[in-house]
């Protein structure tokens, strides 16, 4: 199998040297070129074609987004973000990951030499999974204008909305929110596999999307109707009833195989013992096979499963396992989601 062909751009030309060293020891990777500002990485990608190029964000001059922009417009290539942990950084890596951005890497902020080196499994591993994205769908898919009209909702069939995603799942969760009407009548619950320190950053982002309250889920909180809940990184969230009859967000010490913090597995598990048939599943992008099983528990429960395709998903990893348990009741392109959700309720 030949190497994986990679193209590193930072605006630091010792940073370059690291990046390169670390790549050069593994034999599936070969550099094939560095770039210093995003111009040039975007020219030399369309030069040189590499399979993946690992990015700097913040560059001088035409920095990392210029990159991802002209670089899925016109050579459609992913990219792995190697960028800082400030709170101005994260919002630029949830922005770049909205323009088509493959996944990141957070680089540290001190004693950069040795602790990039330390890094060195997760960005050789990132790379080589890069490789498997669907070029197609890097820099995004048609988004439809945000929908501020309420829905007459008389009857309202189904009691929550739990959504699962993990890489190229943050742009997937936009655009199935930016189509949800602004009285939406149930509690709508987000697994997405990120960092915890890019949770709020992330919730942020999607406040500016609806009109719908979103929040970051706690221990002890009660769920309410048009209201968003993104589960927090650091820990496995599960739902509970309590004396009252009122369902609540508990941490789990429970760990889950295919994936922790958040598990979408948790997540759904607990769904589908507290819901059964009144419950509705979505499975979007990702890596690996988190939620296939809590899927199939659902289902199993009488709720209705719902799998992002092939043809829009970043990677078809997780909502294939759960269509090839036989967990899945529709299939559906990530722009057809949100309408469909409505029409069930």
């Amino acid at each position: 199998m030949p190497p994986v062909k990679v193209l590193v751009a930072d605006d630091s030309g010792f940073m370059r040297l690291i990046l390169q060293d670390i790549l050069q020891q593994n034999n599936q990777i070969e550099v094939v070129g560095t770039a210093h500002h995003g111009k040039e990485a975007f020219e030399k990608t369309c030069a040189l074609k590499p399979d993946v190029v690992l990015l700097d964000l913040m560059m001088p001059e035409y920095d990392g987004l210029y990159a991802i922009e002209h670089i899925n417009a016109h050579c459609p290539t992913p990219i792995v973000v190697l960028s800082g942990a400030s709170s101005e950084q994260m919002e630029h890596i949830i922005l770049a990951l909205e323009k088509g951005a493959y996944d990141f890497i957070l680089k540290p902020n001190a004693g950069i030499n040795a602790k990039i080196r330390q890094l060195a499994p997760e960005i050789t591993h990132k790379i080589i999974q890069a490789t498997q994205a669907k070029r197609s769908v890097l820099g995004g898919l048609p988004v439809k204008r945000k929908n501020t009209h309420p829905h007459t909702f008389d009857h309202v069939n189904y009691e929550i909305v739990l959504i699962g995603a993990s890489t190229g799942g943050t742009t997937a969760i936009e655009q199935i929110l930016l189509q949800l009407p602004s009285n939406f009548p149930v509690p709508v619950i987000i697994a997405q596999h990120m960092p915890h320190s890019f949770i709020e950053s992330f919730a942020r982002r999607l406040q500016q999307l609806t009109e719908l309250k979103v929040t970051m889920a706690a221990e002890g909180m009660a769920l309410l109707s048009q209201s968003i809940y993104i589960l927090p990184g650091n820990c496995n969230m599960v739902l509970m009833q309590d004396s009252l009859k009122q369902i609540r967000f508990k941490k789990s010490e429970q760990q889950f195989e295919a994936y922790n913090h958040p598990s979408i597995d948790a997540l759904f598990f607990s769904a589908a013992s507290l819901y059964h048939h009144k419950a509705i599943a979505v499975l979007l992008s990702g890596m690996g096979r988190d939620g296939a099983a809590g899927m199939e528990a659902l289902m199993k429960q009488g709720a209705y499963t719902i799998a992002q395709d092939e043809q829009t998903a970043t990677i078809f990893g997780m909502p294939k396992e759960a269509i090839e348990r036989g967990a899945v009741k529709k299939i559906l392109p990530i722009y057809e989601i949100a309408p469909f959700i409505v029409s069930c309720l």
